[in-house]
Formats: structure tokens, sequence, C-alpha cells
């Protein structure tokens, strides 16, 4: 790309072109990510991957991190979607949600590692704006499938589909942050004495997951008892 092209690039001029320029930004972050899930990258190679100038970048994001945020942020709807999906069948249970959401997950092995940076970024380099969209825009897809949830199992109380899906988030980040060993040990994990901290994190993740979806079901078929 010569600089005159990439000069011409660097100006959005409508707001459905400023939307797919912040889009393409956010899909050049995944690609790399897919590639170093410890996000190590600058915002020069996400420039580069966009096909822009670095200024462009902080055009749309005031920080590096704000562009991961915006990464995990769709990764996060996209997920919601996921879930909305399964919720929507005529059979909707517990195990078809985690299924499917192990499915998606599989899909984006990036989605953990950042997931689990998350609070990290949002105590540094973000801004109140940004964090404060980012959560806003979560929880407005957590209380319409929360109250979806509390259709199908009508034992739970208003408030309590959401605090599910919540819970299911945090189970999800914390058995991967203990399945996932730190640098200064990889190295030596094999040892019999690390044994119990050598995680087969897919089947337990499985195993927990159902266990809170199906102690909803047992509780919705006891009338919330």
């Amino acid at each position: 790309m010569t600089k005159g092209q990439l000069k011409a690039r660097t100006r959005a001029i409508g707001p459905e072109d400023k939307s797919e320029r912040r889009a393409g930004i956010v899909r050049a972050a995944e690609a790399l990510l897919r590639r170093d899930p410890s996000a190590t990258f600058a915002v020069e190679q996400i420039a580069q991957r966009a096909n822009l100038a670095k200024g462009t970048v902080y055009l749309y994001f005031g920080s590096r991190e704000e562009v991961l945020l915006a990464v995990h942020e769709k990764q996060t709807h996209e997920l919601f979607d996921v879930v909305e999906r399964a919720l929507s069948a005529p059979d909707a249970q517990g195990r078809r949600v985690v299924e499917e959401g192990l499915a998606y997950l599989r899909g984006h092995p990036e989605f953990y590692p950042l997931a689990g940076n998350c609070r990290g970024m949002l105590d540094t380099n973000i801004s109140t704006e940004a964090a404060l969209a980012f959560k806003v825009g979560v929880a407005s897809r957590l209380q319409p499938l929360g109250a979806r949830i509390e259709e199908i199992f009508p034992g739970l109380g208003p408030g309590e589909g959401a605090a599910l899906l919540t819970n299911c988030y945090a189970l999800i980040i914390g058995l991967w942050q203990q399945a996932d060993p730190p640098r200064s040990l990889r190295r030596v994990m094999h040892l019999p004495e690390l044994a119990m901290f050598r995680i087969d994190f897919e089947a337990q993740l499985v195993a927990a997951l159902l266990d809170l979806w199906e102690g909803v079901e047992r509780r919705s078929r006891k009338g919330g008892k």
C-alpha cells in the first residue's frame, strides 16, 4: 500500500464508514490474538493488520487495552448469541446451553486469556467511558437472557437467571486460570508433586457448568424450594 493510499484510508467519511473502520480494527486485533493469545503485540501491529496508520487506531480507541476490551466485548456478545439460540430451542435445557457454549469457546480459545485479563485492563488503561459502555452492553444482554432462563425454569426468582449466567462466566474464567500454569512453572508441571494442579480443563468445566444448570433444573422441578 502506498503512502497516498494509506493516508486516504485514515479518514472516515460518514457514520457507516466510521463503524466499519472501528469493526475492522477489532477484527485485526482478534486475528492477532488467535496467533498470540498473550497479546504481546502493539498498536502498530494492529494498525498494519487493519491496513491503517497507527494514529488512526487512536481516533477510535484510547489505548491498546481498549481495542482488546472491544474484542472481548465482541466475543462475549457472540457467546450471548449462542446462549440465546440454545434457550430459544423447543427443548431448551441446561445441557444444550453448556454444549453449544463450549463449542463456541473451542473455536475461540483466545477468549480465555483475554477474559482473564479483562479486570486488569479495566483497572489500568481503559477510560471510564469505554468501561461503562462495555458493562452497559453486557447488562443489556444479561437482562433478557436471564428473564428467558427464569421463564424456562420457574423455580428461579427475579434476577436469578442473570446471576446464573454471571456465575457461569466466573466459573469459566476462574477454572481456566487454575488450569493454565504461569510461565515460571510450565517447564516443571510434569513433576509428581504438581500432579494435583494438572487439570483436565474441559472435562472439569463441563462437569462444573452442568452442576450449576442441573441445580437450577432441580429447583424448578421442586417449585423453587
